[in-house]
């Protein structure tokens, strides 16, 4: 039987990670056709699935989320962070979910190897009862659908669901300097993305007020009052952040290309190296955390991969789109 302990778990994610694809696995999978890639994970024993088809590229996908997800809920010592991480899936999975049922769409697309049972949050939407959920994430989304029943206005949806987790996070971890850290520095960005997304439409302060998370590092005062400064000088408002250099390195970058694309690169960049950067740490809950991250990375190019293949698109595309499991 699993022994919830530091040593236990990250020798356990340790022989785990030997699994993971590497660089090699995925270029030839790259390089292959269709059917190569598959045979490369079966090989592999990804998603358990020895007689897949081209067909079921979700499924295996599926099924290897489902046990990743089994595997740190037996061996986690500290279930409370670890849930948080698993819970970036339901989050994402909700608001398909509440957008689904607003816009009246019947197939959606899934993230497996979140907290919860699939039948289960589509009960909790349907219902609009979301109690099983953290108690501190449920007077935002009840608040959102009081408002969603007089106003269909699906762009609160990823608000609502983005600053109940953040906030529940922040909670979780205010005695973990670690994870407090990461939470807020994912708030700091969040929050700077936002800013820069309202400026660039001219949604003005009032729009400000409504669409910003929680504080993180940042002051909501900062962005109020930053928000008529020229884009240069915009490192005014990050100075009080947990991640100052490295968000106003991604400013810097913005101001050059002119692409909002480059903060969320560099928050994704940031979040993962703070968790790598101790992945060897032996006693504590980074390599556990960090396994979490590189399989759902894993799945992303997996699912990368597989789409190109079979929708017969320009291989370029997965070279721009692959993400480092431990980047």
């Amino acid at each position: 039987m699993a022994q919830k302990s530091y040593a236990y778990a990250c020798a356990r994610v340790s022989a785990l990670s030997k699994r993971l694809l590497d660089d090699t696995a995925l270029k030839r999978m790259t390089e292959g056709s269709m059917g190569d890639a598959l045979r490369i994970l079966i090989d592999d024993r990804y998603g358990n699935l020895p007689d897949a088809g081209e067909g079921d590229g979700e499924k295996m996908i599926e099924r290897e989320l489902i046990a990743m997800r089994e595997e740190i809920k037996s061996l986690s010592p500290e279930p409370a962070i670890t849930d948080l991480f698993l819970l970036q899936s339901d989050v994402m999975n909700l608001k398909t979910l509440i957008k689904a049922r607003l816009l009246d769409q019947k197939d959606v697309t899934w993230q497996a190897g979140g907290l919860y049972e699939r039948e289960a949050l589509e009960k909790a939407v349907s219902e609009q009862d979301y109690s099983l959920l953290p108690a501190d994430m449920v007077p935002e989304l009840t608040a959102l659908e009081k408002r969603l029943a007089t106003s269909v206005e699906p762009q609160l949806i990823s608000i609502a669901l983005d600053r109940a987790y953040l906030r529940h996070a922040l909670k979780t971890t205010e005695k973990n300097k670690a994870f407090s850290h990461y939470f807020k520095a994912k708030a700091d960005f969040d929050n700077v993305l936002t800013f820069l997304r309202v400026r660039a439409m001219g949604g003005g302060r009032g729009m400000l007020r409504d669409v910003l998370l929680v504080e993180g590092g940042i002051p909501f005062k900062a962005f109020y009052e930053g928000y008529d400064l020229s884009v240069e000088g915009f490192g005014k408002i990050v100075e009080s952040s947990v991640c100052r250099r490295p968000l106003a390195a991604a400013l810097d970058h913005m101001y050059g290309t002119g692409n909002i694309g480059e903060v969320e690169k560099a928050r994704d960049n940031y979040l993962m190296s703070l968790i790598a950067a101790h992945r060897h740490d032996a006693m504590s809950l980074y390599p556990v955390v960090g396994y979490i991250l590189a399989k759902e990375r894993e799945a992303q190019n997996v699912r990368l991969i597989l789409t190109v293949k079979r929708n017969g698109l320009n291989e370029s595309v997965i070279a721009e789109r692959l993400v480092k499991l431990y980047g």
